[in-house]
């Protein structure tokens, strides 16, 4: 536990420097953090991205408002799965890469049982939803004339800076050994440059695993309340190779396979490995009045929860020789298991829904959270030495204390419109902005959604439904100090280009 303890203060000690530029470190745990505590997916088919605060579609409605279940009119049990296709243009140090990746999922089951009432409407449900689906894959391939990822692995709180120095990734920087530099520094009054590849995976899939209902207790006013456990995966790879392609460092200083002679590094590869399990619990509680046959108001609350994060990381630097000679490797990973804690703020949402309206449905929703009052947990769970929490808890208020003035109150706004062809189709179209959380970045994304539900037998509906999403956003590949300029902390960021589309396919049996 020592030594994940050291790792993961040498990670916080670096945030500020980390953060002093534009972008994002996808594996930094505030950016984990924000990501986790998202709803960006509703894996139910009849639902999509589709508001349903204040109207249902189908099992998937309890996401939104627990309340909305009440005004189903049949019992039901509900199957399925998606498809993602995501797109990202990166652009790094004048160079643009495109890369794709295709997933296929399952989004939901569960089932919904109205019960037989006399007057009024008790409807009830369970299943699992999957609410967060991100993976994409980011990748670079450029020449960098102002700095090389060992410039990172210099500073003694780097988690690589063992490492980096047992595979002549760095070295001492003058000959009395006070100062470690990057080895493709060493010699040289101007930097050569280097010739860097890199790709990054990431992924997160987190669903719940729900009981709920709804009911009209008052005429026209109906409650719903909602409980379930959250559970999900992440996953993070990083493979950054720097090549030394135009033979810059032809300085014969390491010891080569054959007695007596020296060679020099060919490239440099490091690569890290992240698995998260998270597990935590939500519940929700709902509102929904019919001022008419025609318009339906909802209000609902998710309440604020923790959710707890068990990980295991692993890293690595690699570095081959010029000549051929054994490669030099060395490597840490995380002793057992590391846990931290997430604590998720509330949200509020509040829709209006206008039905039946020459065949129209219309549907509008606003969801407000205050991402601002995000806070990390590094501490409860783990066992540890009461220096070892000193320490800890200091850097956790400085993260706090980042994630207070750089994460804000933001609102989601989402519309949806539904046309009844005949008694059995129905068309769907809707549109959601979801404006960015951070000021470090405004990663503002759109989606465009259209689908339809047509009944194909007597108890048996076909849903499918189409979304499209595009937004810009960046990420830092690594950050580093800039002594040539006065020690100045920099950040190389990747500018991104990403479009998702997302195709969902469900069958609802009614009975």
């Amino acid at each position: 536990m020592k030594k994940a303890v050291l790792l993961l203060t040498a990670l916080l000690l670096s945030f500020n420097s980390l953060f002093a530029q534009d972008g994002n470190k996808p594996s930094s745990y505030a950016n984990l953090a924000l990501q986790f505590s998202q709803q960006n997916f509703n894996g139910d088919a009849a639902n999509g991205f589709l508001p349903s605060v204040s109207t249902a579609y189908g099992f998937g409605s309890f996401v939104d408002n627990p309340a909305s279940i009440a005004l189903l009119n049949e019992s039901s049990f509900s199957f399925g799965l998606y498809n993602s296709n995501v797109e990202m243009e990166n652009s790094y140090q004048g160079n643009t890469v495109m890369t794709e990746d295709n997933n296929l999922g399952f989004g939901d089951i569960g089932v919904v049982y109205k019960l037989p009432t006399e007057q009024g409407s008790f409807v009830m449900g369970a299943g699992y939803n999957r609410v967060t689906n991100m993976r994409d894959v980011t990748r670079i391939s450029a020449r960098n004339n102002q700095s090389t990822i060992t410039d990172d692995f210099r500073e003694p709180d780097s988690d690589y800076y063992g490492l980096a120095y047992d595979v002549y990734a760095t070295d001492w920087g003058d000959v009395d050994s006070t100062y470690r530099e990057s080895i493709f520094r060493i010699g040289f009054d101007t930097y050569p440059g280097i010739t860097q590849e890199a790709e990054v995976t990431q992924s997160t899939n987190i669903g719940e695993y729900s009981v709920f209902f709804g009911t009209e207790f008052q005429k026209n006013l109906f409650l719903g309340l909602s409980a379930g456990i959250t559970s999900g995966t992440h996953t993070y790879r990083r493979n950054f190779l720097e090549v030394d392609e135009f033979n810059d460092y032809n300085a014969e200083f390491i010891p080569s396979d054959t007695e007596g002679e020296y060679t020099d590094i060919d490239n440099i590869l490091t690569s890290d490995e992240i698995d998260s399990d998270v597990i935590g619990f939500s519940i929700r509680a709902g509102l929904l009045y019919q001022f008419s046959p025609n318009i339906t108001l909802g209000v609902s609350y998710l309440f604020p929860s923790t959710m707890v994060v068990q990980e295991q990381y692993y890293s690595s630097i690699t570095t081959e020789l010029d000549d051929g000679s054994t490669p030099f490797q060395a490597d840490f990973a995380s002793d057992g298991v590391y846990e931290y804690r997430i604590k998720k703020p509330g949200e509020l949402k509040a829709g209006l829904t206008f039905s039946d309206i020459g065949n129209f449905d219309l549907s509008l929703a606003a969801e407000l959270s205050d991402y601002s009052n995000l806070r990390l947990d590094f501490i409860s769970g783990n066992d540890l030495s009461f220096n070892d929490e000193v320490a800890l808890r200091e850097q956790q208020e400085e993260l706090s204390s980042f994630m207070s003035s750089s994460y804000q109150m933001k609102a989601n706004l989402k519309a949806g419109l539904g046309y009844t062809l005949n008694d059995q189709l129905k068309l769907k179209a809707g549109y959601a902005y979801l404006p960015g959380k951070s000021s470090v970045y405004e990663a503002t994304k759109n989606i465009v959604s259209a689908g339809f539900s047509t009944q194909i037998t007597d108890n048996m509906v076909f849903d499918l439904m189409g979304q499209y999403s595009f937004w810009n956003d960046r990420s830092v590949a690594y950050s580093y100090f800039d002594y040539n300029d006065g020690g100045i902390a920099r950040s190389e960021t990747i500018d991104h280009e990403v479009t998702t589309v997302k195709v969902l396919a469900g069958l609802r049996i009614l009975f």
